[in-house]
This record gives C-alpha cells, sequence and structure tokens, in this order.
C-alpha cells in the first residue's frame, strides 16, 4: 500500500521479472540482456476490446506455444500459467503459492 495522498498510479505487480540474455537486434547491435516484466491477465470475454493495445497483441492458448516465437523459459512459464491461471480465477489457490511452485519453490 502506498500513503494516502501518493501522486503517482501504482501498477499491478509482474507475475515474473526474468532476465533473458539475447542476440543483437534492431535495437541494440551487440549481445544485451532483456529484463522481461511478465503479465498474466484474467478475462471474461476475450473478443472485447477496450481500447487499443501500443504494441502487438494477441490472446494464445496452451495449443499455441509451440508455434510461437519466443524463449525457452518464457515458454515454460507460459505453459506453467495455463495449468494454474483457471485456479486463481476462481480463488482456489494464492498466486504466492503459485509463483513459488512455478518457480521451483524459490523466494525472492
Amino acid at each position: 500500500m502506498v500513503p494516502a495522498g501518493f501522486p503517482r498510479t501504482v501498477l499491478t505487480m509482474p507475475w515474473w521479472i526474468i532476465e533473458q540474455s539475447v542476440p543483437p537486434d534492431a535495437h541494440c547491435a551487440e549481445r544485451h540482456v532483456h529484463v522481461d516484466h511478465q503479465y498474466v491477465g484474467l478475462v471474461a470475454d476475450p473478443g472485447e476490446v477496450i481500447r487499443e493495445p501500443e504494441h502487438p497483441f494477441r490472446w494464445a492458448g496452451p495449443d499455441e506455444l509451440g508455434g510461437l516465437a519466443m524463449f525457452t523459459a518464457t515458454r515454460l512459464l507460459a505453459a506453467g500459467s495455463f495449468a494454474v491461471v483457471p485456479m486463481l480465477a476462481i480463488g482456489d489457490v494464492d498466486a504466492v503459492s503459485v509463483l513459488t511452485s512455478l518457480a521451483g519453490g524459490v523466494r525472492s
């Protein structure tokens, strides 16, 4: 919680923050590290558009993970998410337990 009158918007914490070593790309001519903030979204109707996203975006199901261009570590996290997100949505488990189990029991 932030103090009353805090003058900034408080954002939702990501499920994971990971460092990923990546090869040169359009933004950097040398090998470098991406710090990825990964979120999970729960929606009642994935067809409803509230506003246009700022970056290319689409919903993907577990059967599509193998065909998406993503790092292996990200694919593993996504696959683990599909197993637990339904339980989170109905309140069967808490997010800390889920994240701890997906991280192999490691808490930071």
